[in-house]
């Protein structure tokens, strides 16, 4: 079979509304779903940007963990990032802003340590937090008492994180918080999309003084 040609940075988001489409076909970005990966996608293309992909995983645990043993056994990239929105357990932080995980965890009590080295260079404020718990189910309003424990939660991360932790693959989680995990979730998610969707660009766009962009170093 025919190998795959490599990337050095693959981007991994859940859902086709979190990847604003234009800004990414004028940044000359492929961007494929895991079904056309496997159907032979990037065989059929010669994409501009042969450096960066981004793949649509699919949301849920199984999704994620499908696409991340699939860039693992397909492709051999310097980096993979985990981009896309998250709940907010903890009201000291504000949705609308990134954030940069130290640790990923699961409902079973497991941890992953993240390289919070992303290897994109960002022009706002991106807020440290301490952990992001992945979850298998969503959960609205009165959140378990063990969700608290964690700042933010998502539904992906650490599926992919426990995938490339025996691999010398760098993996990196960048978040947008988007509400709170309550009542309101939905609507506020809706509300803050938007905003997502205007700042995901800026990720991979140099300013006029030399920052953002991507930033890849070598393999260690």
């Amino acid at each position: 079979m025919e190998k795959t040609p490599d990337y050095r940075l693959v981007i991994t988001i859940a859902l086709k509304k979190e990847v604003p489409e234009g800004c990414l076909i004028s940044h000359h970005i492929p961007v494929c779903t895991l079904a056309s990966l496997k159907s032979g996608a990037l065989r059929r293309k010669n994409a501009p940007n042969a450096d960066m992909l981004i793949i649509i995983t699919g949301a849920g645990h199984t999704a994620s963990e499908e696409a991340a043993c699939w860039i693992r056994d397909n492709i051999n990239p310097l980096h993979v990032v985990n981009i896309g929105t998250c709940g907010l357990t903890d009201r000291t932080y504000a949705p609308g802003k990134w954030i940069i995980p130290q640790y990923v965890a699961n409902e079973e009590g497991d941890r992953l340590k993240l390289d919070t080295q992303i290897p994109l260079i960002h022009h706002g404020d991106m807020i440290d937090v301490h952990s992001l718990l992945s979850v298998k189910k969503p959960c609205l309003g009165d959140l378990p008492m063990t969700w608290k424990k964690h700042e933010a939660v998502d539904m992906e991360c650490y599926f992919q994180a426990k995938v490339f932790a025996d691999t010398n693959i760098n993996f990196h989680c960048l978040k947008f918080s988007t509400d709170y995990s309550d009542h309101n979730a939905l609507s506020d998610f809706d509300l803050h999309l938007d905003s997502f969707n205007q700042q995901l660009p800026e990720l991979f766009s140099p300013s006029k003084g030399g920052d953002g962009g991507i930033r890849l170093d070598r393999r260690d």
